[in-house]
């Protein structure tokens, strides 16, 4: 009777339909504020740490003398996170590092309006507790990673980078302004979400990495109060890096 009973259940299994996922499709929502009435005993409660939260997100940090938008296979907004990201890693060590890598998704916004520059702003810009890594890589492996970058229209990266994508890999590559070696270590800012295998990135998983412990969102907001007191403005790079 055991045997008759598995028979039935594999017979009902291979009949059973299977579902498989056939495509997707991701699109930004802004969430706006719902039209359900306020509890005004919960708002009371929550009301200061609201006013603090406000004027924490509120504070002006930084002025863009232009729109910033994110495009591939550079753009204004790319260029110019990339560029932050070198800039504020390099503080952290003496040893020069070469250049920076942000992976596309994890730059959320389409693009920075021109105009002042709130803390929210960089918030929204990073919502994600990211953190930087330092990565010593062989040439060869830069080659195999930006092969990756061109295999999806490219990525952001920082100034000292040049490439052009033909047939979905990355060819004439410069580092610095020289052709890259296979046999020559670069150091690389990379973001630990990368650096530790994600978006197809498993190779970079056994190299040798410092991680600083240094959050990207701060590194930016940092950057970006330091520039204020300097009077300086965000005017991105236009520079064309990646080459389809």
């Amino acid at each position: 009777m055991k045997y008759l009973y598995l028979l039935f259940l594999l017979a009902f299994l291979s009949c059973s339909k299977q579902y498989h996922l056939a495509d997707v499709k991701n699109r930004t929502y802004r969430i706006e504020k719902a039209s359900f009435p306020v509890d005004v005993k919960v708002a009371s409660m929550i009301e200061p740490y609201k006013l603090k939260l406000d004027e924490t997100m509120n504070e002006v940090i930084s002025y863009s003398d232009i729109e910033l938008v994110k495009g591939k296979p550079t753009s204004s907004l790319t260029n110019w996170f990339t560029d932050v990201l070198l800039d504020a890693t390099q503080k952290l060590v003496s040893d020069p590092i070469d250049f920076a890598v942000q992976n596309y998704g994890g730059i959320r916004l389409p693009a920075i309006p021109k105009g002042d520059i709130s803390v929210g702003k960089i918030y929204e810009l990073m919502p994600f507790d990211n953190v930087m890594y330092i990565m010593e890589l062989e040439g060869s492996i830069v080659q195999m990673f930006f092969d990756r970058m061109a295999e999806s229209g490219g990525w952001p990266v920082s100034r000292n980078v040049y490439f052009e994508i033909s047939y979905g890999k990355a060819k004439n590559i410069q580092i610095k302004g020289v052709p890259l070696d296979t046999n020559k270590i670069y150091t690389v800012a990379i973001p630990d979400y990368v650096a530790n295998g994600g978006d197809n990135m498993t190779f970079l998983k056994d190299a040798k990495s410092n991680n600083t412990g240094a959050l990207i969102r701060d590194m930016i907001i940092s950057h970006l109060r330091e520039n204020k007191l300097k009077g300086i403005h965000i005017q991105p790079n236009l520079e064309k890096r990646i080459i389809d």
